[in-house]
């Protein structure tokens, strides 16, 4: 996992592999690592866990088989207990449950309630204390730092747990000797500078606004979305509720009175027009201008051309929107679609240009071209796109001019 060449790239964090009795990569540990040399204690163990997920679930990295198989990452306290807990699906991570964690209560039946839910547990740099007991029968692995217990003790530790579906992990190998011990032993799974070193991961960082703006975009365009479900979200990202309090209360929308609920702002510029809004502050605040008036336009068009074709217009703004990932956020598309986990036909409209949809888009792109060529004189069906595309984009000068109004 190397930087990659030719593009801005950040690092993420890093990786070091977990293999199994045969040298095979069987999973990945994730470690926090910041651009400015902090350390965990440096940020705290709540910000670390949340930005190795972040970065897990966000950023665009290269991608490497490491990342294909489950991801070990250690989990704070705070975040354990908290009711929203990771955005990760159980078959993704494999969470660690560090020594220096204090096994409460509370922590327990937090770890209960996860289980239940089929997240997978690793008891790390375990040291075999009686408090951790209850612990022991909801872990899938148990990690063993064999620097600081010996071997003849974690064998006693192994005989008195057989009786568990247990995997066990030696960590801080560094010589084939001690390799060779834990092999003997019995273990499954290995870890240390003997068969890698962390290696830092880089990639592409979405920021976090158009993170939040995409995923609110993408409850915009189901079919009956949820006043609830889209307040919610907006609530969530306090800057993107003042901006769009602000731009329901300006003059381009007249309001009869002053608008001061989320509730009266959704209602107000309704669902058409607050997707615009959500994609103007949330993809296109940060784009170059040139950027942000091509998505624009494309989106307003796809839009258009869509209820020509008796289709859902917001399913097709959404993925003329999406569409231009890579300009607005300097990412390919494939790795964006990543992160969304959409819809298969949204998708494949998207990449592949397949269905009604990706015919909308496949359309419209061609039009573009015809629009930056500045061509004259189409007949037929060209023609009408680009008297549709040349309406989307004086509709989407208005929107960025309103947008440069209101900031």
């Amino acid at each position: 996992m190397t930087q990659g060449t030719g593009s801005a790239t950040s690092l993420l964090l890093a990786s070091q592999p977990i293999f199994d009795r045969h040298g095979k990569i069987n999973a990945v540990e994730l470690l926090y690592r910041s651009e400015t040399g902090l350390s965990v204690a440096d940020v705290g163990e709540d910000v670390a866990t949340a930005e190795v997920v972040y970065q897990l679930c966000t950023a665009i990295t290269q991608r490497v088989n490491a990342f294909k198989v489950p991801a070990f990452v250690n989990v704070s306290a705070e975040i354990l207990l908290s009711p929203h807990f990771l955005p990760l699906t159980p078959d993704h991570i494999v969470v660690e449950l560090v020594e220096r964690l204090q096994p409460t209560q509370e922590l327990i039946e937090a770890v209960q309630c996860l289980h239940a839910r089929g997240y997978r547990f690793a008891l790390d740099d375990f040291a075999f204390k009686p408090s951790w007991e209850p612990l022991i029968s909801m872990a899938s692995y148990i990690k063993v730092d064999i620097s600081s217990v010996a071997p003849a003790e974690v064998k006693r530790h192994k005989e008195r747990l057989s009786h568990l579906n247990l995997k066990w992990v030696a960590e801080r190998i560094e010589t084939l000797k001690e390799r060779d011990i834990y092999l003997q032993l019995g273990f499954d799974l290995f870890q240390g500078y003997y068969y890698a070193r962390p290696t830092p991961v880089y990639g592409k960082k979405i920021p976090t606004a158009s993170l939040h703006a995409t995923a609110l975009l993408h409850v915009l365009h189901q079919p009956e979305p949820g006043i609830d479900e889209i307040i919610a979200l907006i609530e969530a990202d306090p800057e993107l509720a003042l901006k769009l309090t602000r731009v329901a209360n300006s003059a381009f929308y007249r309001p009869r009175a002053p608008i001061n609920s989320l509730h009266g702002v959704v209602t107000h510029l309704g669902l058409r027009q607050l997707t615009s809004w959500v994609a103007l502050f949330g993809l296109l605040g940060d784009a170059k201008s040139e950027h942000a008036e091509l998505a624009l336009t494309r989106a307003k068009a796809c839009e258009m051309l869509a209820k020509q074709d008796a289709l859902r217009e917001q399913d097709a703004y959404f993925i003329g929107l999406i569409s231009t990932a890579e300009l607005l956020l300097g990412v390919s598309r494939e790795e964006f679609l990543e992160c969304l986990e959409l819809d298969a036909a949204t998708t494949e409209a998207i990449l592949h240009r397949k269905g009604d949809y990706g015919s909308v888009l496949q359309r419209i792109e061609a039009t573009e071209r015809h629009f930056a060529m500045r061509e004259s004189g189409l007949s037929g069906e060209k023609d009408q796109l680009m008297t549709l595309y040349c309406h989307a984009h004086n509709t989407a000068f208005e929107l960025l001019a309103t947008l440069a109004a209101v900031r």
